[in-house]
């Protein structure tokens, strides 16, 4: 599988970003929340996906910026988690919500236990 992360499959859509946060299903898996839709496949983009990490816990733009770079980072690598089903496609938002800066390893493992309860 490609090891890029292109703009395609970032939820950039105002529309349909209202509509997950307004009929998503979530999943809170500490520190993260993740609400998810599942929609019918319309191209060969497998999921698009959105990060939020908030101001009011990571005053600095510098560290909120740290903490979605790695996040996609993690996403990046494990794709192949998100892109299992063939005939439909998921909106995805990351919400981080814990108030310190964790370790790679720390966010990859609690990020794919997270991901992989969207599977299920």
């Amino acid at each position: 599988m490609d090891q890029s992360f292109q703009k395609s499959l970032r939820l950039t859509h105002k529309r349909e970003i209202e509509r997950l946060f307004s009929s998503g299903r979530r999943v809170k898996s500490h520190p993260f929340i993740i609400i998810y839709n599942t929609l019918p496949k319309q191209n060969d983009t497998p999921f698009k996906l959105l990060i939020s990490v908030p101001k009011r816990n990571f005053k600095k733009a510098v560290d909120r910026n740290f903490l979605k770079r790695r996040i996609r980072e993690v996403v990046r690598k494990n794709k192949e988690l998100l892109s299992g089903k063939v005939d439909c496609m998921f909106h995805i938002a990351i919400l981080y919500s814990f108030n310190t800066r964790l370790e790679y390893d720390e966010i990859e493992t609690y990020l794919l236990a997270a991901l992989k309860k969207i599977q299920k």
